[in-house]
């Protein structure tokens, strides 16, 4: 049985056709997808601002607005620098150079030396402007930068509700200075209640594009169905011509399609493997720590698939080159409900799973997507475990119409 196993491993590794659309298709895939979504993410970083600083008797009259430019200020230089809010600090929005006159400031914008100005007028108000380059950037369709968008729109808010609440100090100072000795008063100023706060539910944060890659791996596991319909065929003597030969062999049939289905086994965890950790660290896709569960999910998604192709390889009356017809087809159809060909197919996979969960559940290209979810999305491992078990059920039900399609098979001429 062993060395049937090694003939069957050398015989899938010589299939060029095969190694291509098993091993290096899933990669091509991923680096395209990677190519469209992989500065999705990016887009919603903070992104430092070039800041000119109006340092004028008007700027120093106001000792809040420097307080404010030295909490938003970045000490290093270079434009579009990453905020960096690792620290889960207020994130260094800008780089500030000062200037002595508006005029001046002025000059730098309209020489694209920078991006925004800051100066105080004459009321004691915060005022903000941006260069024409700046305001063409964030305007245009085609050339906006999301980053760029949304650290515009931070600074905006930022000089909006300092100037709310220097209106608040100085009515009160002028109109009922006690109320500024009232401690619940002045904590208040400068609340922020009404805007929202992003909060993470779980240990980690996912990418938003992490379904795509993860749906991807479920195709590609359901395409290594060939390796066992191929395997299947290698024993049967209607379907090849070592099959014919091993119909004589002193090794039971029984064997040889167990040495056939772990062969298969190896190669489809051997191909769902090589593309997981790919989409890990060559498209930077984390699974959040738990890359050893990656592993057993590629484990359980290649049993999975490798028991369907050998119940599509055990179909009587088909010939080979039909049945590997039948696998890509099956992969690439069932995939389309997995979410794999874009929003579309996101939210048609989705709607199913709401809608109609048993059909979600019967479509093992979705049960593999979702042993990934499971891990990603998830803190406990008992959503992870019940895929696990949907997938081990299929699997058992697949052997055992396999098993009953091949006992016992008889051929009336070869």
């Amino acid at each position: 049985m062993l060395q049937t196993l090694l003939v069957n491993l050398k015989l899938h590794f010589r299939e060029k056709s095969q190694l291509f659309w098993l091993f290096a298709f899933p990669i091509i895939l991923a680096t395209m997808f990677n190519g469209m979504f992989g500065n999705i993410a990016e887009s919603y970083e903070l992104r430092t601002i070039d800041v000119v600083v109006v340092d004028n008797d008007d700027w120093r009259a106001s000792p809040g607005a420097q307080t404010l430019v030295d909490g938003i200020s970045s000490d290093a230089n270079g434009d579009y620098e990453k905020a960096d809010s690792d620290d889960g600090a207020m994130p260094k929005l800008i780089t500030a150079t000062k200037t002595s006159s508006v005029q001046a400031a002025n000059q730098l914008l309209s020489d694209g030396k920078a991006q925004g100005a800051l100066s105080v007028d004459g009321e004691g108000k915060l005022q903000l402007a941006i260069s024409q380059a700046m305001q063409s950037s964030v305007t245009d369709v085609m050339a906006s930068s999301g980053s760029l968008d949304i650290s515009l729109t931070v600074l905006g808010n930022i000089v909006d509700l300092y100037n709310r609440n220097t209106n608040v100090v100085v009515n009160t100072a002028q109109h009922n200075p006690s109320a500024l000795l009232d401690d619940a008063f002045t904590g208040s100023i400068g609340s922020s209640s009404g805007f929202t706060k992003e909060i993470q539910l779980t240990n980690f944060k996912p990418s938003s594009t992490a379904r795509y890659y993860y749906a991807l791996l479920g195709m590609a596991a359901m395409m290594a169905m060939s390796f066992a319909v191929n395997a299947v065929s290698m024993a049967q003597a209607n379907l090849s011509a070592l099959g014919i030969r091993r119909s004589v062999a002193p090794l039971p049939k029984l064997q040889q399609l167990l040495a056939g289905f772990l062969s298969s086994w190896i190669c489809s965890f051997l191909s769902l493997t090589m593309a997981m950790l790919y989409i890990r660290f060559g498209c930077q896709i984390s699974l959040g720590g738990r890359e050893w569960a990656g592993l057993c999910a590629c484990l359980m998604a290649s049993f999975a698939t490798s028991a369907f192709g050998t119940l599509i390889g055990a179909l009587p009356g088909i010939p080979t080159g039909a049945k590997q017809g039948l696998c890509t087809a099956l992969a690439c159809i069932l995939s389309l409900f997995s979410g794999l060909y874009g929003s579309f197919a996101m939210d048609l996979s989705d709607q199913i799973a709401q809608h109609a969960p048993i059909l979600s559940t019967l479509n093992p290209a979705q049960q593999v997507t979702n042993l990934f979810y499971d891990i990603l999305y998830y803190d406990s491992f008992q959503p992870f475990l019940t895929t696990v078990g949907v997938l081990a059920a299929m699997s058992l039900v697949w052997l055992a119409v396999t098993t009953v399609l091949l006992r016992r098979q008889r051929y009336e001429h070869l």
